[in-house]
Protein backbone atom coordinates (compact mmCIF):
# COMPACT_ATOMS: atom_id res chain seq x y z
CA UNK A 1 0.00 0.00 0.00
CA UNK A 2 1.38 3.88 -0.89
CA UNK A 3 0.06 6.48 0.87
CA UNK A 4 -0.15 10.01 -1.84
CA UNK A 5 -1.12 13.20 -0.27
CA UNK A 6 -2.48 15.43 -3.04
CA UNK A 7 -2.65 19.57 -3.44
CA UNK A 8 -6.62 20.30 -4.82
CA UNK A 9 -6.74 23.86 -4.68
CA UNK A 10 -9.88 24.34 -6.10
CA UNK A 11 -11.54 22.13 -2.99
CA UNK A 12 -13.75 25.13 -1.28
CA UNK A 13 -16.24 22.97 1.10
CA UNK A 14 -17.30 19.92 2.55
CA UNK A 15 -19.31 18.89 -0.81
CA UNK A 16 -16.56 19.24 -2.54
CA UNK A 17 -14.60 17.31 0.00
CA UNK A 18 -17.34 14.26 -0.25
CA UNK A 19 -16.91 14.36 -4.35
CA UNK A 20 -13.35 13.70 -4.00
CA UNK A 21 -13.67 10.86 -1.66
CA UNK A 22 -16.24 9.55 -3.86
CA UNK A 23 -13.21 8.22 -5.54
CA UNK A 24 -13.10 5.45 -3.58
CA UNK A 25 -16.44 4.02 -4.73
CA UNK A 26 -14.60 3.33 -8.54
CA UNK A 27 -11.46 2.01 -7.62
CA UNK A 28 -11.27 -1.42 -5.39
CA UNK A 29 -7.62 -0.25 -5.34
CA UNK A 30 -8.34 2.45 -2.86
CA UNK A 31 -8.21 1.59 0.73
CA UNK A 32 -8.97 4.99 2.09
CA UNK A 33 -9.30 8.85 0.62
CA UNK A 34 -9.17 11.76 3.14
CA UNK A 35 -10.17 15.11 1.70
CA UNK A 36 -9.93 18.20 3.53
CA UNK A 37 -11.09 21.40 2.02
CA UNK A 38 -9.49 23.55 5.02
CA UNK A 39 -6.08 22.12 3.66
CA UNK A 40 -6.84 21.95 0.09
CA UNK A 41 -5.50 18.57 0.02
CA UNK A 42 -6.54 14.82 -0.56
CA UNK A 43 -4.71 11.65 0.89
CA UNK A 44 -5.37 8.59 -0.74
CA UNK A 45 -4.04 4.64 0.76
CA UNK A 46 -4.06 2.69 -2.44
CA UNK A 47 -2.58 -0.42 -3.81
CA UNK A 48 0.55 1.03 -6.36
CA UNK A 49 0.70 -2.56 -8.11
CA UNK A 50 -3.42 -1.63 -9.37
CA UNK A 51 -3.66 1.79 -9.21
CA UNK A 52 -1.47 4.62 -10.55
CA UNK A 53 -1.24 8.27 -10.02
CA UNK A 54 -2.68 9.61 -13.26
CA UNK A 55 -4.95 7.75 -13.06
CA UNK A 56 -5.68 9.45 -9.63
CA UNK A 57 -5.53 12.69 -11.25
CA UNK A 58 -8.02 11.49 -13.71
CA UNK A 59 -10.55 10.69 -11.94
CA UNK A 60 -10.19 14.04 -9.57
CA UNK A 61 -10.82 15.60 -12.86
CA UNK A 62 -13.59 13.95 -13.91
CA UNK A 63 -15.39 15.22 -10.69
CA UNK A 64 -14.39 18.82 -11.24
CA UNK A 65 -11.20 19.09 -9.61
CA UNK A 66 -6.86 19.47 -10.21
CA UNK A 67 -5.32 17.11 -7.57
CA UNK A 68 -1.62 17.63 -7.85
CA UNK A 69 1.00 15.00 -6.20
CA UNK A 70 2.81 17.07 -3.49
Amino acid sequence: MLKQTFSVPDMHCSICSMKLESIEDDFPAITQIDASYHKQQMTVEYDETKLTVDEIVTAAKKKGYQAIPA
